[in-house]
């Protein structure tokens, strides 16, 4: 064990010693049991003795906590503990490791087969064999070049088949345009009415009406076949045909010569039926999809992945084939939004989000713990019909799992941290061997707080000091403000927050002194204000950071004390000291320190842990004196002498340990303050006077 200052002198009162000048002993070789054949009776010893050989003879163990100001050379205790409190940042708030997104059912509504377009010729021999009339004698002059008389025909309605439609077999359109175009390709101008007629559905689909289209012309004439429904089976039903002729000049009679019919479907949009279907993508359809956070208050407002999967499965209730085409703008890696390509079949299709940042406030009316979507679905040709109903649907399954969250803003509610109860101890050698109290009238307890959390914050810690008699002192600092990074890429905000003796309790905290532990604990409160936030104001949170608090004390040795106590023991042996009947020692110093000492020996039996007896308290040292306007400090000699009577000895002679106490003051009986400088000097010299009964 290190032995403190005190004892290292209190041993010369023993006169065991040889006669030795101070300067050269080496206190490290002393041990703790010592052996007392004393042979000089008279030793002189002296000592020029600085402050800072004194403090690191008594503290050796921790040379780094008692230091000097490089500058004035002021003595201070200087504690520093790091991570005295750690917080796991990603404890502050609940995450999710898995969400889903999933869409409504959505209705797939119409879809289009191909254009279609179906022709009926009909020829001037078909015209001779079905048209009554005049026009029945036509074919009789077949080749030759004749005046074409005129000719009208009004009815009974004359049929003609047409080819069926081969897109589809019914159909229920909500949109589309029938298109009629008639080709003359008679010598003559003519006339047509008549209708377009559905044999399965038996209703008209167009009257048609087309008047004096002259030779080698074509006209136009468009329907619309919004509501209709139709089957493929129609034909044309010829209600008038009728021509002005030739006259007065001739043409040519060539049965083979005919008109035309086209019937065009265009632009069709089927709610229901039977058809086969183009390759075509559908309307896009637009959503969005909530995130749901275990923290009901949270509002997130953007996050970015550590990790994380986002799978898509579609359900199709159709006989479509395709793909659903899905864009997330919000959710982007690199830049560039998610997007996914998704079988209408049902098979799943998987992304890595790794690194991805989600923007969960795109939505004015909701600017938060919500993503948009949009998507379209490509369908595929078919090959045969199909039954379709357009409000056949399809559902996307959007889930999010394996995930890891590095960051995320928003507004994160009311939260707190609760700093539970923790202790720590100075660990300074010195301050063990202290009984009583005794004042630094500048102490400061520094906070280094790093903060990762970006949320306004109070905080309100308690600081309790607890000495060996377990008495009590709490430091009461003031409630103080979180010091937060200035946004998420300011990394951890740093600063130190300072309790001293204007704004906390620390002079009588430090008083105690605290030997026997420092407890603490606190409560850091979180968005406790009325200030608003929002996506332009928000709290954040980088997760990888660490939140810790280090604690470091400034405790420069600017006392102010009475008759406080040092103390230390140390064992004895020998045998030759019964023919000493008293003893003094004559201490001769210039005191450089502000500091009165006294000492007095206590003679103890360790195995009967008894005390058998106590010296007389006597001065040793007496203060410097220090000037109160510039603390300037001008040493005082003096002579004085501690004694061992005849009784003491006795008792040391019973003892087999002596308990060496110091009692030191600051100036005048402990009123003034005491300030210590590592080069302050005591200048002793130490007469010992002894007499033996030989």
């Amino acid at each position: 064990m290190k032995k403190s200052p005190l004892f290292l002198c209190l041993v010369l009162l023993l006169f065991l010693a040889n006669s030795c000048n101070l300067d050269s002993l080496d206190f490290n070789k002393l041990s703790d049991d010592l052996n007392l054949n004393p042979e000089v009776v008279a030793p002189l010893a002296t000592a020029d003795i600085t402050v800072w050989d004194l403090i690191h003879s008594a503290n050796n163990n921790n040379d780094d906590v008692i230091t000097k100001d490089p500058t004035t050379g002021l003595v201070k205790i200087v504690y520093k503990q790091d991570n005295l409190y750690t917080y796991n940042v990603r404890d502050f708030l609940d995450f999710p490791t898995q969400q889903s997104l999933s869409a409504d059912n959505k209705a797939l509504g119409e879809v289009s087969p191909s254009d279609v377009s179906v022709s009926r010729k009909v020829t001037l021999q078909e015209m001779t064999e079905t048209l009554p009339g005049a026009v029945n004698n036509v074919a009789a002059f077949s080749g030759q070049t004749i005046i074409f008389q005129p000719y009208s025909f009004t009815g009974p309605t004359v049929i003609y088949g047409v080819n069926p439609f081969s897109d589809f077999t019914s159909v229920t359109l909500s949109k589309g345009t029938l298109e009629v175009k008639l080709e003359n390709k008679l010598k003559i101008p003519i006339t047509i009415e008549g209708i377009l007629y559905d044999k399965t559905k038996q209703a008209n689909i167009a009257s048609v009406a087309f008047a004096n289209i002259q030779p080698s012309s074509t006209s136009t004439q468009p329907f619309t076949l919004d509501g209709k429904q139709l089957s493929n089976q129609i034909e044309f039903r010829l209600t008038k045909f009728t021509t002005p002729g030739s006259n007065p000049g001739t043409v040519l009679i060539d049965l083979q010569d005919y008109f035309n019919m086209t019937f065009s479907m265009k632009d069709l949009k089927v709610s229901a039926g039977n058809l086969m279907v183009k390759a075509q993508t559908l309307d896009e359809s637009k959503g969005i999809m909530s995130f749901s956070f275990p923290e009901a208050d949270l509002k997130a407002f953007s996050t970015v992945l550590k990790k994380g999967t986002l799978t898509f499965k579609s359900t199709n209730t159709s006989n479509l084939t395709g793909s659903i085409n899905i864009t997330l703008p919000e959710i982007k890696k690199n830049g560039t939004p998610v997007t996914a390509t998704i079988p209408l079949t049902g098979n799943s299709s998987s992304i890595d989000l790794a690194g991805a940042n989600i923007n969960f406030a795109s939505d004015a009316t909701k600017p938060y713990n919500q993503v948009p979507y949009t998507y379209t679905v490509q369908v595929n040709k078919s090959s045969t019909y199909i039954d379709y109903v357009s409000t056949q649907t399809i559902k996307m399954e959007v889930t999010l799992t394996n995930l890891d969250f590095k960051s995320i803003s928003g507004d994160f509610g009311k939260q707190k941290i609760n700093i539970a109860q923790g202790v720590f101890d100075m660990n300074v050698e010195m301050l063990d061997k202290i009984n009583g109290s005794f004042k630094l009238t500048d102490p400061k307890l520094n906070l280094i707080i790093h903060n990762p959390i970006g949320a306004p914050a109070t905080v309100n810690l308690d600081f309790s000091a607890t000495n060996k008699k377990n008495e009590s002192v709490a430091l009461k600092p003031n409630p103080f403000n979180l010091p937060v990074p200035a946004d998420i890429n300011s990394g951890t905000k740093t600063e130190t927050v300072t309790f001293n003796k204007s704004n906390s309790n620390i002079v009588n905290f430090i008083a105690l002194p605290p030997t026997g532990k420092i407890t603490y604990s606190g409560l850091v409160d979180f968005n406790s204000g009325t200030t608003p936030i929002t996506a332009a104001n928000p709290n954040f949170l980088d997760l990888d950071a660490p939140f810790s608090i280090d604690l470091a004390m400034d405790l420069p040795l600017q006392l102010q004390t009475k008759d406080l106590a040092f103390s230390d023991t140390t064992k004895i042996t020998g045998s030759d000291y019964d023919k000493i009947e008293t003893a003094d020692l004559v201490l001769t110093a210039t005191n450089g320190l502000p500091l009165d000492i006294d000492i007095q020996l206590a003679f103890v039996d360790t195995n009967t842990h008894k005390q058998i007896g106590v010296s007389t308290k006597s001065k040793i040292l007496t203060s410097a004196q220090v000037n109160a306007t510039d603390n300037s400090i001008t040493p005082v000699k003096s002579t004085n002498t501690f004694t061992l009577t005849k009784t003491d000895l006795e008792n040391l002679r019973k003892s087999n340990s002596i308990v060496f106490t110091g009692f030191v003051s600051s100036p005048s009986a402990g009123t003034s303050v005491a300030t210590i400088w590592s080069t302050s000097k005591i200048a002793l010299s130490v007469v010992i006077k002894s007499k033996v009964n030989l």
